[in-house]
């Protein structure tokens, strides 16, 4: 009785060590990233027309056309290219747009209205040209 008890206990003891060492490995190495911060948001409403500029799809604003930008829903400065939103549905529309800007982008956006000309064509536009950069 008393080997099987130590049998088990030593079991035991084995397991969770390999449970522990499996933990271990699964951590990434190399320094932490740093974590941005969130930046403040100060929201503004934008109204624009989708534009292709340089390849790439981006909003001209209506009182300032000689200003283009970007657009994306993520809220941290090193997250704003992964998270950009794709305009090509919404080229030669005019758009309204939630957010806040910064530098060349406008964050946290939120596409609110599109506005269209009396019999003009309704819905995305998918016949727009492929953008050959992001």
């Amino acid at each position: 009785m008393k080997t099987v008890s130590i049998f088990l206990c030593s079991s035991l003891v084995a397991l969770s060590g390999c449970a522990f060492t499996h933990k271990m490995m699964e951590q990434p190495s190399g320094p932490p990233e740093k974590p941005t911060p969130k930046l403040e948001r100060k929201t503004e409403v934008f109204t624009g027309t989708v534009v292709l500029a340089d390849g790439a799809y981006r909003l001209r604003l209506l009182k300032d056309p000689d200003m283009v930008l970007r657009l994306t829903r993520a809220r941290k400065e090193n997250e704003f290219a992964k998270e950009q939103i794709n305009l090509r549905k919404y080229y030669e529309k005019t758009i309204s747009v939630n957010g806040t800007l910064y530098n060349e982008w406008i964050f946290g956006a939120d596409v609110v209205g599109q506005w269209t000309p009396p019999g003009g064509d309704t819905g995305p536009n998918m016949s727009a040209p492929k953008q050959t950069r992001p």
